[in-house]
């Protein structure tokens, strides 16, 4: 979680989305639980044809639908917050369905779904390098590209290390440090090397740092 998976999705179907006559972005399959595939049916038909199918009762239906409306367009679909290979297979919806030159991207945090459901290329998502880790802390910290005043590089360059290149850890510690003075930065870098835990929500817990008890 938070190394930036539906930031990338996002940007790549902005920029390639115009070479395609059918588009759909799903940005959270996972919370179609209520409504189900079928929910996710509908929001593909709605988006790619600019229709409402209300009508569809049943996965079956929507299947024929979306195979008989896109089988002759080159469509891009892309699935983010997948969790469970049944989601896709549920929605039985495959390039081979679609038009030449169709283009199917799921998203998971989960690369054994990706493997089970044949994906043909895998891509892993890596981490932020030190130059683009800087640019992004930088920008929340200072509101700026690059570090606004040598007193704060030690400690800024102290957080980095620590933040690992992890986009939403990157965002959550320099939104919280933004406009803070050099003594509770340290404090803060001081609670990061006590608790060098990696998981997601251990930098979250940044965000409520500076809350009053009742807040």
């Amino acid at each position: 979680g938070g190394m930036g998976k539906t930031t990338l999705a996002g940007v790549l179907y902005g920029r390639i989305s115009h070479q395609f006559n059918a588009c759909c972005l799903i940005d959270d399959v996972a919370s179609f639980k209520y409504d189900g595939p079928i929910g996710v049916q509908k929001q593909i038909l709605h988006q790619t044809l600019g229709e409402e199918h209300n009508q569809i009762y049943n996965l079956h239906d929507g299947t024929n639908l979306i195979q008989n409306r896109l089988c002759r367009r080159r469509a891009l679909l892309i699935f983010d917050n997948v969790d469970h290979n049944e989601q896709l297979e549920k929605l039985a919806v495959n390039p081979k369905s679609l038009g030449s030159g169709s283009r199917i991207i799921i998203v998971s945090r989960d690369a054994h779904i990706l493997k089970e459901y044949g994906v043909n290329t895998l891509y892993k998502v890596q981490p932020l390098n030190h130059t683009n880790s800087l640019q992004l802390f930088c920008r929340k910290a200072f509101k700026c590209d690059n570090i606004m005043n040598d007193a704060y590089k030690e400690l800024t360059y102290g957080i980095l290390d620590i933040a690992c290149g992890l986009p939403l850890a990157i965002k959550v510690i320099g939104s919280f440090l933004f406009g803070r003075s050099i003594s509770e930065w340290r404090s803060a870098l001081t609670r990061l090397r006590e608790s060098p835990n990696k998981d997601i929500m251990d930098a979250l817990q940044f965000s409520f740092y500076g809350l009053e008890k009742m807040e």
